[in-house]
């Protein structure tokens, strides 16, 4: 129904391509095969696409060596327009979604070619964050209030870097980012490892294993080499690795009262508050909020509890006990202590 509604479109715009001018289209996506070198799904949509044409897809460039079905694999000579093929012969691996075109030289291809590259690098150059130095060290710690999750991504396609990259891209938090240094097709290999030592980043590898050198480098220098096969378990490592960066969320929980009755001074110890326990416990691990006449006075840490003579963990409700605050002595009878526990909760994405 689609087919036939597509061409009923078409020759009533009549809507045609010209199949005798140079050969132009889109790169569906690419990928790199041992012995066969890189391999692009290309779609022409004008032209004729020949063996032999030189040919410019992005930043990659070079001659059709070879061309075969998509479905049938079987080998071509020439494709026309509305034709998928998977073409041999690029340097690298174009990106899903570069434009593709036949040139009159190879000479030309390559010229095209290394504009383009020289245009990325300049304009990931401009965009570089700056290095540290000793003049704008104060102000960086200033700015730097993200942590940052550095990675290097390899991948068997084009197409499985770019479905990582979208699915990154909803992991994006105010508080945590992730920053992907490099995305290429291909194996995890020592170049790759240096430049994680480098920057200290962790090596995503999708369908892809680093060689044996790439390992052993990787061993020495502690990288990191995480190898999956899934998208969905790529996201939901890294989500839970950006959720562990989250600064925990503190939680203030009350546990009870006492009330001062009596204080003692003790010269080698200090001031020791002698109190009853009126609401809840008060625990030997919490704070204690010293509040007089309505007013909070300040917050201490308990350096010791008492019940009698024995060290005690907490006191409950009706229960009389000796209090020493810590760094604190100025406790007077009939000061209210209010106990409370900070605890730390961890935080989500979501």
């Amino acid at each position: 129904t689609l087919l036939d509604t597509l061409l009923t479109i078409a020759e009533l715009h009549d809507l045609r391509a010209n199949p005798e001018r140079a050969a132009a289209g889109v790169c569906l996506d690419a990928s790199i095969h041992e012995g066969r070198g890189v391999v692009a799904c290309l779609l022409v949509q004008k032209g004729t696409l020949k063996v032999g044409d030189a040919i410019v897809c992005g930043e990659a460039s070079g001659h059709v060596k070879s061309m075969s079905d998509t479905l049938t694999r079987r080998r071509m000579t020439e494709a026309a327009p509305a034709v998928p093929v998977f073409v041999t012969g690029l340097d690298v691996a174009p990106g899903a979604g570069e434009r593709f075109q036949v040139v009159e030289s190879i000479a030309m291809a390559r010229e095209v070619a290394a504009k383009r590259t020289g245009i990325r690098r300049h304009s990931n150059l401009a965009s570089a964050p700056v290095h540290v130095t000793l003049e704008n060290r104060a102000e960086r710690l200033c700015t730097e209030k993200a942590p940052t999750l550095n990675l290097i991504l390899r991948a068997d396609q084009r197409g499985s870097i770019e479905a990582i990259i979208k699915e990154l891209q909803k992991l994006e938090h105010p508080e945590v980012k992730i920053r992907v240094l490099q995305a290429t097709v291909g194996g995890i290999t020592e170049a790759d490892v240096q430049l994680a030592d480098a920057s200290d980043a962790v090596i995503i590898g999708f369908n892809v294993v680093p060689d044996e050198r790439a390992r052993s480098l990787a061993e020495d220098r502690g990288v990191q080499v995480r190898r999956y096969d899934i998208i969905y378990q790529v996201t939901d490592d890294l989500r839970k690795a950006l959720e562990g960066m989250l600064a925990p969320e503190k939680k203030e929980t009350d546990l009870g009262r006492a009330v001062v009755q009596r204080t003692f001074s003790i010269s080698r110890l200090g001031v020791i508050a002698g109190c009853r326990v009126i609401a809840g416990i008060i625990a030997r691990n919490a704070r204690l909020r010293v509040i007089r006449d309505s007013r909070v006075i300040g917050e201490y840490g308990i350096e010791s509890l008492k019940r009698e003579k024995d060290d005690a963990r907490e006191v409950r409700d009706g229960l009389e006990c000796g209090i020493k605050l810590a760094g604190f002595n100025d406790v007077k009878e009939g000061d209210i202590l209010e106990c409370y526990r900070i605890e730390e909760v961890a935080r989500t994405l979501s």
